[in-house]
């Protein structure tokens, strides 16, 4: 079983809407909560924006006991630091650089699969 960290940002699949919250199955067969609080007041209202099967990306806030709570209103919390995100350590003065970085490889990346894509039609 996946230990999901705190601060740790997920796409998950909504299983269950309940009076509790919504109930997110996360990859490797683990589970999660949104309670309903993290909605704020606009839990019934915001409740019937979410249907069951749909893809929902949160940020795991705590997990105790393999209770694993989840938020969808923090998943933009800069307190909440994604130690499994590789770019999580980049300096704010190095950004520029892993970007420019970042951009260049995924061109290369899609350009080679063109490529491949032509050979295949060929």
């Amino acid at each position: 079983m996946m230990k999901f960290q705190v601060g740790q940002r997920v796409t998950g699949t909504i299983n269950n809407i309940t009076d509790l919250g919504i109930f997110v199955s996360l990859p490797k067969h683990t589970s999660g909560l949104i309670h309903h609080s993290d909605f704020g007041e606009n839990w019934v209202r915001e409740r019937a924006n979410y249907q069951i099967g749909d893809s929902i990306r949160v940020v795991v806030i705590n997990n105790f006991k393999g209770k694993i709570g989840l938020s969808r209103m923090r998943l933009n919390d800069p307190n909440l630091i994604d130690h499994t995100n590789e770019f999580s350590d980049v300096k704010k003065e190095q950004f520029l650089t892993v970007l420019t970085k970042t951009i260049t490889d995924s061109e290369q990346e899609i350009k080679k699969l063109q490529q491949e894509l032509n050979n295949y039609a060929d």
